[in-house]
């Protein structure tokens, strides 16, 4: 009987491994898809596990689709023709997968690191990813400068400043285009589609229901005129209204402008499934 408990237990252990190695096929396609230097090899990589509403979002870029994906790493390379990936250990929950990497010059220097999230569809897919860099990571000088002269910039920052540091709606209200579309991710207990102003009023009080909110680290901001797009990566640190507990997380915002007003917000938290517990959590 023992042996027969026995051998059903490696059956089950077996089929387990063999869920998460499928699971992993995809991210192990998507890791070659960035050591691959050829742009047509590397195309035809990225068909095999990305969907043209796949998503790709960091806080230098955000793109839907394979040829956009395939154009973001060929921007990388020409810019870092030497550089070496390497990545970690994998975590999979559901259909969810995370690892940490770095990518090193050809003398073995760090030119930067961080943690991505992939959210896969099941069928050997990548429906999205998220990347969030090391907080030791920041762009160079002539980034930084080329970023802060940009309008689309001034008009976040002053978003920003506004939200977070004045508490000033009014002045707030005058960087956001009517009709203006907020989405907060579904998982969180303010979660949903908010349209124009007053509907975005209405989901700041909500949220502040649920914490006390303070800014760990100041946004850096990357910004391309050329599609009226600015992307900022910050981290927040909150109170739980309910437990009482404090939590750090890392976000990354994605703003779409349109006659120097925005017209689109969307958040991406370092791990959306945490922060929504975390906010529901009792004492």
């Amino acid at each position: 009987m023992r042996k027969i408990y026995f051998i059903c237990f490696l059956f089950i252990l077996n089929n387990v491994f063999a869920q998460k190695k499928d699971k992993l096929n995809p991210i192990a396609v998507y890791e070659k898809v960035w050591q691959e230097r050829s742009s047509d090899a590397r195309l035809k990589l990225i068909k095999t596990i990305w969907l043209e509403d796949s998503t790709f979002e960091d806080p230098s870029a955000s793109i839907k689709g394979a040829v956009a994906l395939n154009n973001v790493i060929n921007e990388f390379y020409k810019k870092n023709p030497d550089a070496i990936l390497t990545s970690g250990s994998k975590v999979v929950k559901d259909n969810y997968v995370s690892w940490d990497w770095k990518i090193l010059d050809s003398k073995n220097k760090l030119i930067m690191a961080g943690r991505d999230f992939a959210r896969l569809n099941g069928k050997g897919q990548v429906s999205k990813i998220i990347g969030f860099w090391d907080q030791e990571v920041t762009p160079s000088e002539t980034e930084i400068l080329k970023n802060l002269e940009s309008d689309n910039y001034k008009v976040v920052a002053k978003y920003y400043e506004s939200l977070f540091k004045t508490r000033d709606f009014n002045t707030m209200a005058t960087t956001i285009e009517e009709g203006a579309i907020y989405n907060q991710a579904e998982g969180l207990p303010y979660g949903g589609t908010y349209v124009g102003f007053n509907e975005w009023t209405k989901m700041f009080t909500k949220s502040a229901e649920f914490f006390d909110l303070e800014i760990e680290k100041e946004p850096v901001y990357f910004s391309d005129a050329t599609k009226n797009e600015v992307i900022i990566y910050f981290t927040i640190k909150c109170k739980a209204k309910k437990s009482g507990k404090t939590l750090s997380m890392p976000i990354s915002e994605h703003f779409d402008l349109k006659n120097g007003k925005i017209t689109a917000i969307r958040p991406f938290y370092f791990d959306t499934k945490q922060f929504a517990e975390f906010l529901k959590s009792k004492k």
